[in-house]
């Protein structure tokens, strides 16, 4: 049976989720563009990303959580990122996630993982290293990307936007689980950013993307019903009032 991810940022979208039995909860660094605004997901703080893990924690106690380590900390030598995803883990996280196959990367993976803390990798397009999403087609990089992440003891590979026949073989090559995004219907399983597919943040509309509710509308809707109540004296009623 594939394995369910999505988004959450929020204590309350925390307890959906695991209401309604998600595999796992992916803090991620996306968390920049439908939180704060920004237009790619760069410019995200560890503090940011620490206090989102500690509402999604108290929101959905049982459920895996996957934290991703922000650029900001990325850039940094490995002891410092070992440091922040340290305080991830301390602040609820079961896994932290680090985008590409540099050797940079490759080097604070190992480090994390001799440190007993589980690594989720990320290849194909990743958001940290683009100006803009772009579908990553060089198979010959994506495999050889996607073998070093498993020597090296990933527990798991995000393929975002790469060809779905690339994504099937090295599914098929890996002992690990992949999780697709843009990547196909072969991978081990699938992630998507909730405020995307609730139709909360309506600003990006990828062609991975399946909108299952459209909440922008919705709120609008509502706002402009309570805004007419109360101008109109409608609101609150006898029942609203003490």
């Amino acid at each position: 049976m594939s394995i369910t991810v999505l988004t959450a940022y929020d204590f309350n979208t925390a307890r959906a989720l695991e209401e309604a039995g998600i595999d796992y909860i992916l803090v991620g660094d996306s968390l920049a563009m439908v939180a704060h605004g920004h237009k790619n997901t760069k410019t995200i703080s560890l503090g940011q990303m620490l206090a989102s893990t500690r509402a999604v924690k108290k929101g959905a106690a049982k459920t895996k959580i996957i934290a991703d380590i922000p650029l900001s900390i990325v850039k940094k030598t490995k002891e410092q990122v070992l440091d922040a995803a340290k305080k991830l883990i301390q602040a609820g996280a079961d896994i932290v996630k680090i985008e590409n196959a540099e050797k940079q990367t490759i080097e604070q993976i190992k480090l994390l993982i001799e440190n007993n803390i589980a690594v989720m990798g990320h290849i194909g397009y990743t958001p940290q290293s683009f100006d803009k999403p772009i579908i990553v087609k060089d198979r010959e990089a994506l495999i050889a990307a996607a073998h070093k992440l498993n020597e090296v003891g990933v527990m798991a590979l995000v393929l975002e936007m790469i060809p779905a026949e690339i994504a099937k073989e090295i599914t098929e090559a890996l002992k690990i689980p992949t999780i697709g995004i843009g990547a196909g219907v072969d991978c081990s399983g699938q992630v998507l950013v909730s405020d995307d597919m609730l139709g909360r943040y309506n600003l990006f509309e990828p062609k991975f993307l399946k909108r299952y509710a459209n909440q922008y509308q919705e709120s609008v809707t509502a706002f402009k019903a309570y805004i007419e109540d109360v101008k109109n004296k409608n609101f609150p009623s006898s029942e609203n009032s003490y």
